[in-house]
């Protein structure tokens, strides 16, 4: 019984540390999904290929569901990589960052540089529930949310919104004057993370300005970004020249970790952390290795020794 539990221990354990440790990282030019630690080894480089354009990623429970501005669509995966459906989304103008909040999923449709376009709202199934929820501002790329918020980036306007869930305005431009702001992030304390051109600010949820250049690593196009709930943010830095193409890590005060945690990327310009399970679902792992293990016993006596 001894082994039997110290299995048990162990499985739960090596699960436990293995997830939560898992970034994702989409390369715009290669079409791929790569597959990192947090501590940034190479996991799988093509994790997930085959894409065209990947621009944006958001994980739900099991599932990835990735923006494809090259087939203006949505594609769902699991997060072991398998293929759900590759046109859950469809019709969409060039989509950017998505947001999941429970059963919706938000897509920026960014159309362009020029274009005056809308975040729409869909079911986690791939059914509309408004194409156009939020409409009026140009270019809007980032999309994140705190359950009870959305927050929007319109590239070319260079400003940051704040709406409701059913898509009314609360400040269009919550923060502005910003120079090209793509990606967003958002931390437990109420703080919201900003990627410009050149820098990342740190700001609040109702627009107040904590560090509007928290971090500044010369990047000329940094874009996605995003944290794993340890205080540990993630940087992307899509330019194609020399320096470019990595993923840098820092704290969330605007410390450097590592400027270049993972090198070596083709345009990545969205990232995403697969989430640590909660206690709940490692009490449920660790009761299913149980039963699991007295039933094999049943067959296998020698397990209880």
């Amino acid at each position: 019984m001894k082994w039997l539990l110290a299995q048990i221990i162990l499985a739960a354990a090596v699960l436990g540390t293995a997830q939560g440790q898992i970034l994702l990282v989409a390369n715009y030019a290669n079409g791929t999904i790569g597959e990192y630690s947090t501590s940034g080894a190479t996991i799988n480089a093509s994790f997930i290929s085959g894409l065209n354009e990947p621009a944006g990623i958001a994980i739900s429970g099991s599932d990835i569901f990735i923006s494809e501005q090259g087939n203006n669509s949505v594609a769902e995966y699991t997060t072991s990589g398998t293929l759900v459906n590759p046109s859950l989304i469809t019709g969409l103008s060039l989509p950017a960052g998505i947001a999941i909040s429970g059963n919706d999923l938000f897509v920026a449709n960014s159309a362009g540089p020029t274009a005056t376009t809308a975040v729409g709202e869909y079911t986690l199934s791939g059914a509309t529930v408004n194409a156009s929820l939020i409409s009026g501002f140009e270019n809007p790329v980032g999309v994140t949310t705190d359950g009870s918020y959305l927050y929007i980036s319109a590239f070319s306007g260079g400003t940051v919104g704040k709406y409701t869930m059913t898509g009314s305005t609360v400040n269009a431009t919550l923060i502005s004057g910003l120079r090209n702001p793509g990606g967003l992030a958002l931390d437990g304390s109420g703080n919201l993370y900003v990627s410009t051109y050149d820098h990342v600010g740190k700001y609040t949820i109702s627009g107040g300005v904590i560090n509007p250049s928290l971090i500044s690593n010369g990047y000329n196009t940094g874009v996605g970004l995003a944290l794993d709930g340890k205080g540990n943010l993630f940087w992307a830095d899509n330019y194609g020249g020399t320096g470019g193409n990595l993923v840098g890590e820092y704290t969330t005060s605007g410390q450097t970790e590592n400027a270049s945690l993972i090198t070596g990327l083709s345009n990545p310009v969205a990232l995403a952390v697969i989430p640590e399970p909660s206690s709940r679902d490692m009490i449920f792992l660790v009761f299913g290795l149980f039963i699991s293990c007295r039933l094999k016993s049943k067959i296998s006596p020698s397990l209880l020794e």
